[in-house]
């Protein structure tokens, strides 16, 4: 997804942060509370993951998660202001619904070997 898409979310999820490696969500900036962020959900609370591009490991806090966006070269995530409380999430994204060209589905994915089974 980039700037200017238009997006269904969903907040049903909200109820228990019921919320699986690769879902789409829509969160508060933690430095901006008015700024909204739709990134990649890589690693949930209470699980040891590998950051990005180095050998350590870091356990992610209970009551928070990791967001990455897909395109790492441009993106300000969890990479530049760490886990975020999961209290900042408001939405999942399931679907773009603009530009017709992009009209679908929103595919869950994740990057291999992130999570480490500590």
């Amino acid at each position: 997804m980039e700037n200017g898409d238009v997006v269904l979310a969903e907040r049903s999820c909200l109820q228990k942060y019921q919320f699986s490696h690769g879902d789409v969500v829509l969160f508060k900036c933690p430095s901006d509370h008015r700024e909204l962020f739709v990134k990649r959900l890589i690693a949930l609370p209470g699980e040891w993951m590998q950051l990005p591009g180095t050998p350590d490991i870091i356990k992610i806090p209970e009551g928070h998660c990791w967001v990455e966006g897909d395109n790492a070269a441009c993106s300000w995530d969890s990479r530049s202001f760490g886990p975020i409380p999961l209290g900042l999430i408001k939405r999942r994204v399931t679907h773009v619904i603009w530009p017709p060209s992009k009209i679908g589905r929103v595919d869950t994915k994740m990057p291999e070997n992130r999570i480490s089974p500590l």
